[in-house]
């Protein structure tokens, strides 16, 4: 049985009580993945959600470039013990991978099946509540870097063309 200490402090299951970390935790299947293994990959369909236990896994997208048309991977994100990953596919089911996910050391991960969640929500509605607007709160702060970053990017590349366009004239 996952270990009831971690699970408490995840921001994924804020709000629980013991009664609903304990059934929460029947849930969970432990999956041990090596260095350099992918775990899921973009377009592969899934409804998984994980949660890392021990080891850092790295999140990317295939980025094609335009003039080459070569693809690269472009890693978006390296997630820790207690992060989760997985979360869109889990909530809407049988989704499209966002994104790959690749063990970038030894990993050990928790995964929930979105069919086991239903089932445990149907006994647990309160509890599901919790969950659901804790992985709402996660997707909004990713949203908000994201965008940050988004903002950040174009900022820069409309100073490099400005200098670019400067220098031409």
């Amino acid at each position: 049985m996952p270990d009831l200490g971690f699970l408490s402090r995840l921001r994924l299951l804020e709000g629980l009580g013991r009664e609903d970390l304990k059934e929460f935790a029947q849930l969970i299947r432990t999956q041990e993945f090596s260095a350099g293994q992918v775990i899921v990959r973009e377009g592969e369909k899934g409804d998984s959600l994980f949660i890392i236990r021990e080891g850092e896994v790295g999140v990317s997208l295939a980025i094609t470039l335009p003039v080459s048309g070569k693809e690269r991977e472009k890693v978006l994100v390296s997630l820790h013990p207690g992060e989760i990953f997985g979360e869109m596919a889990f909530i809407l089911g049988q989704e499209q991978r966002s994104a790959t996910a690749q063990a970038r050391t030894e990993v050990v991960l928790y995964e929930v099946k979105s069919s086991d969640f239903e089932d445990f929500v149907e006994r647990n509605p309160r509890a599901g509540l919790y969950i659901f607007r804790n992985i709402a709160k996660i997707i909004a702060d990713r949203l908000r870097k994201a965008n940050q970053d988004i903002a950040k990017l174009t900022t820069v590349l409309s100073v490099v063309l400005g200098q670019w366009q400067g220098s031409e004239l």
